[in-house]
């Protein structure tokens, strides 16, 4: 592991660690360039388990047993989360419960999770097996909801708890439910260059396309780079737990339209189409990419097709730890800051700004190659 990725690593769990004490109780969302100071929910909003992994992780390499006591407690007070028909559920109890189970063999965290993962298998229309959005998705900066909608997002964050519930239990319907929406991803969210489109709306009897739109990007026809990343980061995931060959290969297409139009820094902008000069980059976009790679570079085992995409995790990564406060000697802002991340560009809601799922993806991944792998 490079030094600088390594001081890295120190830096973003000193991040944790600062914020901790700079929020008390409240969730992070997203902070000011300048200060450092977060904007915080009272519920994490749709990133919630995301900060209880960063807080378990960080527990686990300081020995501080409070951050993994915290990382619980938080946990079972995002309980009501269960009960919302939303997508967000997926990451929200793959990153604090299935995780917290994986590394600590918890049986409550274990039922916590399995309980997520039976209501996501739930949502997925029936026609085409496509995960929608849900009627209550939660994202603070827009304000869609369909079980109609889907998401390009959805082949990442709705897919974490099949991966995790059928190494667990076996059942097969965890398998196949997932395969059902990567192929409806594959087949209608993927256009032949390799870009994604954000939104699409079926028409839920017949499964027909209805309409292809976009909120986070500049327009209907654009590619909005977190919804690419989400969509490289979750052919990676089904890659790595099934060894299937296709998975591999739709990742490497989308890969190769990331590469192919981003600077040396591979740090992308926030929509990969944007005319405008001055559009901002999407650090929170690549790290998402980061923590997926990361992952498969550490099995030992993997297989050698899998090293056009792993090669390329080392670029990525020395594009996103130059952007970790410091980033000179006289910087002063909080240390650990991951910058230029960019929430809601059209909104200009938060789009120059640290957000916390980029810190904590950056966290995933330089954690996960110090540790040569994650729980889960």
């Amino acid at each position: 592991m490079k030094e600088r990725w390594r001081q890295s690593l120190d830096l973003l769990s000193e991040r944790v660690l600062s914020t901790r004490a700079e929020i008390g109780e409240a969730w992070p969302y997203h902070a000011d360039p300048a200060s450092g100071r977060w904007s915080t929910t009272p519920d994490g909003d749709w990133c919630a388990g995301h900060w209880i992994e960063a807080l378990r992780i960080v527990g686990e390499r300081s020995g501080d047993r409070s951050l993994v006591a915290e990382a619980r407690r938080r946990t079972y007070a995002i309980r009501p989360k269960l009960e919302r028909d939303d997508m967000f559920r997926g990451p929200c109890f793959y990153y604090s419960a299935a995780r917290l189970d994986a590394s600590e063999k918890n049986q409550a965290m274990h039922g916590l999770a399995l309980a997520a993962a039976r209501a996501m298998r739930g949502m997925a229309m029936r026609v085409n097996g496509a995960m929608p959005i849900g009627t209550e998705v939660q994202v603070r900066s827009t304000d869609l909801a369909s079980r109609a909608i889907v998401a390009v997002d959805n082949v990442h964050p709705n897919l974490l708890l099949d991966w995790w519930a059928l190494e667990e239990t076996g059942d097969p319907t965890y398998r196949v439910g997932a395969e059902r929406h990567l192929e409806a991803t594959a087949r209608d969210f993927i256009r032949p260059d390799g870009s994604t489109v954000e939104f699409i709306e079926y028409e839920p009897e017949t499964g027909a396309v209805k309409r292809r739109f976009t909120l986070l990007g500049c327009s209907d026809e654009s590619c909005w780079s977190r919804g690419q990343a989400w969509a490289i980061g979750g052919y990676l995931r089904a890659y790595e737990a099934t060894r299937e060959k296709r998975w591999l290969e739709i990742a490497t297409r989308l890969l190769d339209y990331w590469w192919a139009h981003t600077g040396a820094d591979r740090i992308p902008p926030y929509d990969f189409a944007d005319p405008d000069p001055a559009a901002p980059p999407d650090s929170s976009a690549a790290a998402i990419v980061a923590e997926s790679l990361a992952r498969l570079a550490v099995i030992a085992d993997l297989p050698g097709d899998a090293a056009s995409v792993t090669d390329r995790l080392a670029p990525l990564l020395d594009g996103l730890v130059a952007r970790v406060t410091p980033v000179d000697d006289s910087d002063a802002r909080p240390r650990g800051m991951l910058l230029d991340g960019c929430f809601n560009r059209p909104k200009r809601f938060a789009d120059h700004h640290e957000l916390i799922w980029g810190d904590c993806y950056l966290l995933f991944a330089l954690h996960c190659l110090d540790r040569k792998g994650l729980p889960c």
